[in-house]
């Protein structure tokens, strides 16, 4: 015969084990919420720099050309606002994803993959004029993330091709505001 104290046991183990399968869903449905978050996340942060608009855009801002911060504020400043919002709207998105990738809700890497040259090589033709606009307007911490971004985007694609150090060497060379 079946004594009380088994079926209570039996009863017990009965209720333990489903409340672990239960942890263990939650845990899988919380991980999987979470990747598919960071999935649409990423897709509505870099959609638009990978739109046909959003490559011209990047084309535009990467064929400015000026001699001085000057100059560029009279070429691109607020005075002529479609000029200002192509490489505003552009270094904005990276600021935004800077942000993200802090904080930890996208990784450097999957960032990368959607064109992690892009932000480097705006930072170095930009830098001093981003630079000059914290000195005179905005702070230090203007632009602070995109910044981070395009240092993070540059740490990746050396691990990756340890020979774009020379490249970039030789675009900061011949890049001359």
């Amino acid at each position: 015969m079946v004594d009380l104290a088994e079926i209570q046991f039996a009863y017990y183990m009965l209720a333990a084990t489903g409340v672990l399968v239960a942890a263990i869903y939650y845990i899988i449905s919380l991980r999987y919420n979470m990747k598919a978050r960071e999935m649409e996340i990423f897709r509505l942060v870099t959609s638009d720099f990978s739109s046909e608009q959003g490559i011209q855009r990047y084309a535009t801002m990467m064929n400015m050309e000026w001699k001085d911060y000057e100059d560029f504020m009279e070429k691109y400043g607020q005075s002529n606002p479609e000029m200002f919002g192509k490489w505003v709207s552009q270094f904005l998105g990276w600021e935004n994803m800077g942000v993200l990738i802090k904080s930890k809700v996208v990784t450097a890497e999957r960032i990368y993959i959607t064109g992690g040259i892009g932000p480097i090589l705006a930072w170095e033709k930009f830098k001093d004029v981003i630079q000059r606009r914290r000195d005179v307007t905005w702070g230090r911490d203007y632009l602070s993330n995109a910044e981070f971004l395009a240092q993070e985007m540059l740490k990746i694609k050396i691990r990756n091709d340890p020979g774009f150090k020379d490249k970039l060497e030789t675009y900061r060379r011949t890049w001359k505001p």
